[in-house]
């Protein structure tokens, strides 16, 4: 049995003296445990045990008792900082015994187990599974067949489904065969003008969503396959690239209500075609097309198919091939991200309601729209998100499993309604529904910083950027986690990861130019933030960025000069308060710093994970006035005196 601490390593660096502390009253815990069931204790590994017991049955009962144990424990602990959370691996297999250490096969499939664990959870090989699964109190869940690193076997691994422990499978790195990992190519368009480029994309696109319904396929997610479309592709290197075994590519031709559409599945090593079929068919049967497409691919990839699986990916969305199309439509320019396209969008997301007003995923694609142009400062959140509030609504009522309005409600609740507790019971939802999906791992990890657990914050965004590799809002908010004093040397990697592939996106600059100001290195700061600030195309959230780091770094007078073409500009577009609160930061100005920090609760702009965790607020965290903004919506730097969060109406 192996267990290991949730989020120590990221504690010692944070305060290495509450982290001695906590293992202490760790190890004064799980010690008698061990002796109660016989176990005998190999070492320690840092925060982590190395116990062997005489049965496999003993060592599952002192797992489950170490568990029970702790929970009991936490409950008594007001400080979440003071709790302990662990995850538990249990094998069964020969060892070999040498001075007082144990080696060989078994002690690394442990290890590799071990991970695999939920915090406060326990997951068991097989081998222990067929030993005890008569035994156990509690139900068992078989995890996709992982692949663990530097074993040879293959391990299935089962989690215990203990009560108050998060079920969400697990995604991540080596949880899935690269066999199940699936890249679905841009379809090439053949006889499409320009004007019909958002038919091939939004079929692609269609195509990613209903097969992401298979929940033993990991299918890689839009952003990171568009960057292949258009020319020939080579096969073992996007791959490679992508880490999939399988790539579906193929072409599409459409004239008028009639769609050829021509497919292939192929090996990424061999390059041999292990699918392949033509389709003609009308407009009005893209549906029951695509629920054929999912069903041939699961069936070429050995997948087993689930009952629900079969039956969503059988769901016909709507009647109307003119719907349809509108909504294709509208996605195609939802995904340009400019506050232009959205709007656009918007539109033809209206125009596809009006032709269907049952069609739960054109609802979905409007309220995303106005959540989009919200969050992107495009459109006042007091505007856009109620607007988004009421169609989320809408598309839920209509259709439950629409993963993507899960996500949309769920930062909903986040951003706008302060209700945190349900925005997180939204992502977990949606990740039940669809574990490929990479932004319910994305918003799921903001949702987890905003509790201050930044360890499985970093893990669910881990996950996310293993589905969308090249994503370069995955990859910011990556180094922007690690980047909060857990591990700069990753921070920096994730940042450089973003550029090989976006070299002109603004957030990396922005984020890079802050982590260098906060080391004092003023050369490179100033070089990213004036690169930002020359790729922006709403420049105010640059300049009040820049501004602060001109003054963190001694050029006080640059700052005031950008403070007041700021305060200019202010008459006549909006400037997020949140902002506005970062530049007053920057000159040492906390009143009026606060002031807008307010203004930021007060107008649903503030970025909640952010002032709870970046070393740029340190001085806002330590001023008595946070405190009672953050507990009107729920929250607290002490965890024992959050309390319910302010109700907002709809109205409002």
């Amino acid at each position: 049995m192996l267990t290991d601490i949730v989020g120590y390593t990221a504690m010692t660096q944070k305060n290495e003296s509450l982290a001695l502390q906590l293992l202490q009253s760790h190890n004064e815990l799980l010690r008698p445990a061990f002796q109660r069931h016989l176990g005998r204790e190999i070492k320690t590994i840092g925060d982590a045990f190395l116990v062997e017991f005489e049965s496999a049955v003993d060592a599952f009962l002192c797992a489950l008792d170490i568990q029970d144990l702790l929970s009991k424990y936490n409950k008594n602990i007001p400080s979440k900082d003071m709790q302990i959370q662990i995850r538990v691996g249990v094998h069964w297999g020969e060892v070999v015994h040498q001075e007082n250490d144990v080696f060989g096969n078994s002690v690394n499939i442990c290890s590799r187990i071990q991970p695999l664990a939920p915090p406060g959870g326990i997951c068991i090989s097989e081998r222990v599974y067929e030993k005890v699964k008569d035994k156990s109190p509690y139900p068992f869940q078989k995890l996709p067949t992982p692949e663990l690193k530097n074993v040879s076997e293959q391990v299935e691994v089962y989690q215990v489904l203990l009560p108050g422990v998060s079920n969400v499978p697990p995604v991540q790195k080596g949880s899935i065969s690269i066999k199940q990992r699936l890249a679905v190519l841009p379809l090439a368009s053949i006889g499409l003008d320009d004007s019909d480029e958002y038919f091939a994309d939004g079929v692609t696109e269609e195509l990613i969503s209903v097969l992401s319904n298979i929940k033993d396929l990991r299918v890689i997610a839009r952003s990171s396959v568009m960057r292949y479309k258009g020319g020939v592709h080579d096969i073992p290197k996007v791959g490679k690239e992508l880490s999939v075994g399988s790539i579906l590519d193929g072409s599409i031709r459409k004239s008028g209500g009639n769609v050829r559409i021509s497919l292939n599945v192929v090996n990424t090593e061999t390059e041999e075609q292990i699918w392949g079929k033509n389709y003609d068919y009308e407009l009005s049967n893209v549906f029951s097309i695509q629920s054929d497409i999912a069903k041939q691919v699961s069936k070429a990839l050995k997948v087993k198919l689930r009952k629900s699986e079969r039956t969503s990916i059988e769901k016909r969305q709507t009647e109307s091939a003119v719907a349809y199309t509108l909504y294709l439509n509208g996605l195609f320019l939802l995904h340009k991200r400019t506050k232009q396209s959205m709007l656009e969008a918007a539109k033809y997301f209206e125009k596809s309601i009006a032709k269907d007003q049952n069609f739960a995923r054109a609802y979905a694609g409007l309220a995303n729209a106005y959540l989009l142009l919200g969050s992107h400062g495009y459109m006042d959140t007091m505007v856009a998100y109620p607007k988004a509030k009421e169609y989320v609504s809408k598309a839920l009522d209509l259709d439950q499993n629409i993963v993507e309005a899960h996500n949309s409600l769920g930062f909903l609740l986040e951003a706008y309604y302060h209700d945190f507790a349900g925005a997180r019971a939204e992502y977990e939802h949606a990740l039940s529904l669809n574990p490929s999906n990479s932004e319910a791992h994305q918003w799921y990890a903001i949702n987890l910083a905003i509790s201050r657990d930044l360890t499985k914050a970093i893990e669910e965004l881990e996950r996310a950027k293993e589905i969308d590799p090249f994503s370069p809002q995955i990859g910011v908010l990556l180094g922007g986690f690690y980047g909060y004093g857990i591990n700069d040397e990753e921070a920096l990697r994730s940042w450089e990861d973003v550029l090989k592939f976006h070299p002109d996106n603004v957030s990396v600059y922005l984020s890079r130019g802050l982590f260098y100001a906060r080391k004092l290195s003023k050369d490179l700061a100033l070089a990213d933030m004036k690169k930002a600030l020359r790729l922006a195309w709403e420049p105010t959230r640059v300049e009040c960025m820049l501004g602060y780091v001109y003054a963190v770094l001694g050029e006080r007078e640059e700052a005031m000069k950008i403070l007041r073409e700021v305060q200019a500009s202010a008459g006549r577009e909006y400037v997020s308060p949140f902002y506005m609160a970062v530049l007053y930061l920057g000159l040492d100005e906390l009143d009026n710093c606060m002031d807008y920090i307010q203004k930021s609760f007060d107008d649903k702009s503030v970025e909640m994970e952010t002032i709870l965790n970046d070393p740029v607020f340190e001085k806002v965290r330590a001023d008595a006035r946070l405190e009672p903004m953050l507990r009107k919506v729920g929250i607290s730097m002490h965890p024992e005196k959050a309390q319910e969060p302010m109700v907002i109406s709809e109205n409002q």
